[in-house]
């Protein structure tokens, strides 16, 4: 064969591999997703998966501590404190509002009732709470209050009048406190709230966790204190089952109507919606979603009582509310809202195992949701047992003993449950547990293999 008819039939050859890689390019799919036909989203009603909420029913108190002298008590049943927000709190009439109020004192008052929340909120909720009988401007206000103080009205030093009370919204934690505003309400809602430490057979006994420790309070305002069970606690353990939360729903409200997607499924078993911009991942008990938006980097930060709101809109608007889930924290730098699960009143924690399985968390951009993580389940009891934890100051003397945390880190301390999935992976249990929150976050007092139970005599 002549040298130019080989260099021919290696020409061909070579044009032909080359046709071949360029189909192979244009058709390749990733050896871990199989693309499906293209489907259109549909503008269709949403189907009832849940409930719309409002911002009242998701910033419960989480505790409601009644001073009386140096003693200090809080409600044994949880309906009770439920009762007490709804049918005394909401209907509270808030006149004389003062957005630059004086610094107080609170140890020099012996009757207070001390309202504690879930999450340090932002001060437009005022009007969404309460009955607010006069229009201030709050709008651009950037303060925040996660405790409210209910006083006899007085001038520091002087003596208290029962002619008003005074509420008094503080920003606390470990490093101090905050008054951000002040307002009054009426003595007969004043009295009725006072009085209710009165009825102590519907009480249990608190301590201060500065007591038990006998650490002296570097707050000047004294309204950050912590409060612990001073007897050991009686507590439900239940067992859940799941029911599937529909995604369609969901999924057809963040989509925008008569979007054009891909559907796919991964080796490992996620079910993959996206478009160029939006992806959403159906995973076993749970979903992602994330939406890329270009050229953000002049954007607009929203408030965190518009983060709020918004979150709540959104969610509402696919009945997004499918258990008793309540405000966690507003990342205003993040554009982040966070939601955590409860259940009898209590919050519930997450671990390894049941990741992102209690909260919900969304985060925006440019107005828009960017990311929205949540479950794709339901829970409910199938089986309720009863077991006694210690009291929250034999938990303070432990921790005091061992020595390993300076037990002036501590934060908080409180029972919650965990949620952990049994083998079956059919069912869940939820574990009461004392955890403590330091700068790293919450964490169990004791390891797997301490008891933290109460001996029953």
């Amino acid at each position: 064969m002549k040298k130019e008819t080989m260099k021919s039939v290696i020409l061909v050859i070579l044009i032909a591999f080359s046709l071949v890689l360029t189909v192979a390019l244009w058709t390749y799919q990733p050896v871990n997703e199989t693309l499906e036909e293209d489907v259109f989203i549909e503008d269709t009603k949403l189907e009832e998966i849940g409930s719309e909420r409002a911002i009242p029913s998701l910033v419960p108190p989480d505790e409601v501590v009644f001073h009386e002298q140096n003693s200090y008590f809080t409600f044994k049943d949880n309906i009770d404190r439920t009762a007490f927000y709804q049918q005394q709190m909401q209907q509270w009439n808030l006149s004389n509002l003062d957005t630059s109020p004086r610094a107080i004192n609170v140890a020099n008052h012996n009757e207070i009732v001390e309202i504690i929340f879930p999450a340090h909120l932002p001060i437009q909720v005022i009007s969404d709470i309460f009955q607010v009988n006069e229009s201030i401007p709050m709008e651009g206000m950037q303060a925040n209050f996660n405790r409210i103080f209910l006083l006899r009205h007085s001038q520091e030093g002087s003596a208290a009048s029962s002619s008003s009370y005074d509420l008094w919204f503080v920003n606390s934690d470990a490093e101090g406190s905050e008054i951000t505003l002040q307002a009054d309400i009426s003595a007969a809602s004043g009295e009725r709230a006072i009085q209710e430490v009165d009825n102590k057979d519907e009480l249990v006994e608190m301590s201060r966790v500065a007591d038990v420790l006998q650490i002296d309070s570097e707050d000047g305002t004294n309204a950050s204190h912590i409060y612990v069970p001073k007897n050991p606690v009686s507590i439900s353990e239940y067992v859940l089952e799941t029911g599937a939360v529909n995604l369609k729903p969901i999924q057809n409200d963040i989509f925008p109507s008569n979007t054009r997607v891909f559907k796919s499924r991964t080796n490992s078993g996620e079910n993959i919606t996206k478009t160029f911009q939006r992806r959403l991942t159906q995973y076993d008990k749970r979903m992602e979603y994330d939406l890329t938006i270009p050229n953000s980097a002049n954007q607009k930060n929203l408030s965190e009582y518009e983060l709020f709101v918004q979150s709540m809109e959104d969610i509402n608007s696919h009945l997004g509310w499918t258990d008793d889930y309540r405000l966690n924290s507003i990342l205003s730098g993040r554009d982040e809202v966070r939601y955590r699960l409860y259940f009898n009143d209590r919050p519930v924690l997450e671990n390894v195992d049941t990741y992102k399985l209690a909260s919900i968390q969304l985060s925006y951009q440019q107005g828009q949701i960017q990311e929205y993580d949540r479950p794709l389940v339901q829970y409910s009891s199938i089986n309720e047992s009863q077991t006694n934890l210690l009291s929250g100051e034999e938990v303070l003397l432990d921790l005091q003993q061992e020595g390993e945390l300076e037990t002036s880190r501590i934060k908080d301390l409180e029972i919650m449950y965990t949620l952990e999935e049994q083998r079956s992976e059919l069912v869940y249990s939820l574990i009461p547990e004392w955890y403590m929150l330091t700068n790293s976050g919450w964490t169990k007092v004791y390891p797997e293999e301490r008891s933290q139970n109460a001996e029953v005599s």
